[in-house]
């Protein structure tokens, strides 16, 4: 019976390349955000602007304590050997989420079979649980009551997914926190990182309500100028990610010179050049002149908030005057 209701014209595994080349092939010319993300040159410059303290990487997300605690008496070797595993799990807990465009709907009949019309009140859905397939690349696919066999809905895949290979924490019906309202809500209070952590558990990078949650996070951060609070986490770098895409790195660009992290403004504006080949941003020489000249440049070329840049710019410098003059 089930055979019958999944049997195409054609072989299984030749309908599943088919949906794979086709998948794939779409929009091919298209540069996508997830191309730029993944650049090498990207990640470089995204993960020196999230910066490492490490008591805010191992910091505790919530009120419970410690089940216990455990001491140990180390040598000068052991104790070295542990704060280098301290530094290689910090690494690790900042690797960032990827940054991808909005998966969007791509719906192929496969087969339409006129007998198998009204055999049941319902839709069936089949998804391949083979071994080693990754789960984004498992063929899923649906009977429809009138006889049409096709590929899955996104909300389909979804589910299908989470009922055959659940993932720990994800719920098949979206939490309530992340409808508008209750967003707000919890925005309002800067929980900002458990937004963020939950949204990467709830959903998959590409998924529309992934990508609504976390821009709208990332725009009430601008909003209040919160930057500080994602510093060091694995969010940094999508956030400025996001910024650059948009070109909205002033207000972040103004936090990192009033905070004397010259550098990092250096890097936003290297990353901007990137993903703008085509700014004035791109035409500057990154690699000669110094951060306040760079930032100077855009100041005068391409900023959207000149005056606010303007002035932290000259605070910037008068306090490093000052710091001069008192040194010497």
């Amino acid at each position: 019976m089930f055979r019958s209701l999944i049997r195409p014209n054609t072989c299984i595994r030749c309908l599943a390349n088919r949906i794979q080349y086709n998948s794939t092939n779409k929009g091919k010319s298209e540069i996508d955000q997830g191309t730029i993300f993944i650049r090498k040159d990207v990640q470089d410059l995204l993960t020196n602007i999230t910066g490492f303290d490490l008591s805010r990487i191992f910091s505790l997300r919530n009120n419970k304590s410690l089940d216990r605690i455990v001491y140990k008496y180390l040598t000068d070797k052991q104790l070295k050997e542990e704060q280098e595993k301290t530094i290689e799990r910090g690494r690790a807990k900042l690797q960032m989420p990827p940054v991808l465009s909005e998966a969007e709907e791509n719906i192929e009949v496969l087969e339409k079979d006129d007998m198998l019309s009204g055999f049941s009140t319902s839709k069936h859905l089949f998804i391949d649980i083979s071994l080693g397939i990754p789960i984004r690349n498992r063929l899923i696919v649906a009977r429809d009551v009138d006889g049409t066999l096709r590929t899955a809905t996104l909300d389909e895949k979804r589910r299908m997914r989470q009922i055959y290979f659940s993932i720990a924490g994800r719920e098949l019906v979206m939490p309530k926190m992340f409808e508008d309202k209750h967003l707000e809500n919890i925005l309002e209070r800067g929980d900002y990182e458990f937004i963020l952590d939950r949204a990467c558990v709830q959903f998959e990078p590409d998924d529309r309500d992934y990508i609504r949650v976390t821009q709208r996070t990332y725009e009430h951060i601008d909003q209040t100028n919160s930057y500080d609070v994602l510093r060091s986490t694995r969010h940094f770098g999508p956030m400025t990610f996001y910024y650059a895409w948009y070109k909205k790195i002033d207000r972040l660009m103004n936090d990192m010179i009033r905070r004397n992290f010259m550098n990092d403004a250096a890097a936003v504006l290297q990353l901007y050049a990137i993903i703008h080949p085509n700014s004035k941003v791109a035409t500057y020489n990154f690699s000669d002149a110094n951060s306040h000249d760079l930032i100077q440049a855009y100041i005068e070329n391409e900023a959207r908030i000149p005056d606010l840049l303007s002035e932290a710019l000259r605070q910037q410098s008068r306090k490093t005057q000052q710091t001069a003059a008192a040194s010497g």
